[in-house]
């Protein structure tokens, strides 16, 4: 089984929404269609906000979707630069517990070390043990002083101004 990182175009968006949906209905997260079709847009038009990829599985000469994984770019002083954070990262039910992530890491790695990425983070539900013991085994450190917290706001258009 190969397995390779594939970055989706604009012909394949309905496929990455499709994908993004799965993920959403699975870990019970609100379905907010509209706005996660203009992210992904603002995503595969900025390459520099961040890197979406399919997951795709070559199997016995056939290549399938098995998922997708989406990385958004930060910046951190306290790691020296630009920093990664794993947005999301979901393979389909059929292709979990075979190995792809163990093989994915080091690729996304590899790729995000050329693009100039010193650290990447990533967050788990809590109640996931079985995530949190792959992530471990693949060197990513609980950060125990800390807490993710969010607080959602509402952009607001910003008019546009013109000096003269």
């Amino acid at each position: 089984m190969k397995i390779s990182l594939v970055a989706p175009g604009q012909s394949s968006i309905d496929m990455l929404l499709k994908l993004v949906e799965e993920l959403f209905a699975y870990e019970a997260l609100p379905q907010k269609i509209e706005q996660t079709s203009q992210a992904i847009h603002q995503l595969l038009n900025n390459p520099e906000l961040g890197q979406a990829w399919f997951v795709e599985v070559e199997h016995e000469g056939e290549k399938m979707i098995a998922g997708h994984i989406i990385v958004s770019y930060s910046f951190s002083l306290e790691h020296g630069g630009r920093v990664g954070f794993v947005d999301q990262f979901y393979l389909k039910p059929e292709w979990r517990q075979q190995g792809i992530g163990t093989e994915l890491i080091p690729q996304i790695e590899h790729h995000l070390a050329k693009s100039g990425v010193h650290a990447l983070s990533l967050e788990i539900n809590i109640g996931n043990s079985g995530a949190r013991s792959f992530y471990e085994k693949q060197d990513f450190v609980p950060r125990r002083q800390f807490c993710m917290m969010t607080k959602i706001i509402t952009p607001e258009e910003v008019p546009l101004t013109i000096a003269s």
